[in-house]
């Protein structure tokens, strides 16, 4: 009997544990609008994006690569040079709102402010995994 008490109260910590876990694992199905070019139209943009809150690591399409997350807060998630890992440029950002959904990817130009490469709304579905260690 002690010994099937221990396996139940084993079970509840475990259940109990797992849905916080996975709270903090999740893709992000995002579409909106991407501007390719300066001064051409912007066009339709879907992306999906892995998000591990707990190990502060995150990555994009096919997840060849995953890097690290910049600052987590209760209302956003904000990530720097979000397209170095993909064989883009550095000085790209990328942030998340957690309480809107919205999706913001731009480039800070300097004196004249920051431009959108990309926005607009996500929406959360199961964890797909990041890239296993290599060694």
């Amino acid at each position: 009997m002690k010994n099937v008490l221990t396996c139940m109260a084993a079970a509840m910590v475990l259940c109990a544990v797992g849905p916080a876990y996975a709270a903090n694992q999740y893709d992000l199905n995002c579409k909106g609008t991407e501007q390719k070019e300066t001064g051409k139209p912007a066009k339709p943009w879907a992306e999906t994006f892995r998000v591990d809150l707990d190990a502060k690591r995150w990555c994009r399409g096919d997840c060849r690569t995953a890097a690290g997350i910049d600052s987590i807060t209760a209302d956003d998630i904000m990530i720097s040079n979000s397209r170095a890992t993909s064989g883009g440029p550095n000085g790209t950002a990328l942030s998340f709102s957690r309480t809107t959904g919205e999706v913001r990817e731009y480039m800070d130009s300097g004196y004249a402010g920051s431009f959108d490469i990309a926005k607009g709304k996500c929406t959360r579905d199961l964890f797909s995994g990041m890239p296993g260690a290599k060694f």
